[in-house]
């Protein structure tokens, strides 16, 4: 039995996030959570940082769109993690 190389990770993970960039296609992002959900992915939440609104997925289309009226939570996959979508979209300051 060999160890897998260091950093490596065997599987797929439970929650995928993608933050979009405006160089980012609807057909290169659609192929990615099609290929997470083939591997098990779970959820995975795509944020839209111009547009301020999340869409989550629990299948290769999404199920909830969300604004910054709403809550995005980890529901079973991060239990106990919720946070306000207009929190998400806060500018920093550093």
């Amino acid at each position: 039995l060999q160890r897998p190389p260091r950093g490596f990770f065997q599987g797929s993970p439970d929650l995928v996030v993608e933050i979009l960039s405006p160089n980012n296609t609807v057909e290169e992002i659609h192929t990615k959570i099609v290929e997470y959900f083939e591997n098990e992915t779970r959820l995975v939440w795509v944020i839209h940082p111009d547009e301020r609104y999340v869409l989550v997925y629990h299948a290769p289309e999404p199920d909830r769109f969300l604004r910054t009226d709403d809550m995005l939570d980890g529901e079973a996959i991060v239990p106990g993690f919720s946070m306000a979508i207009a929190d998400l979209f806060e500018e920093w300051d550093f």
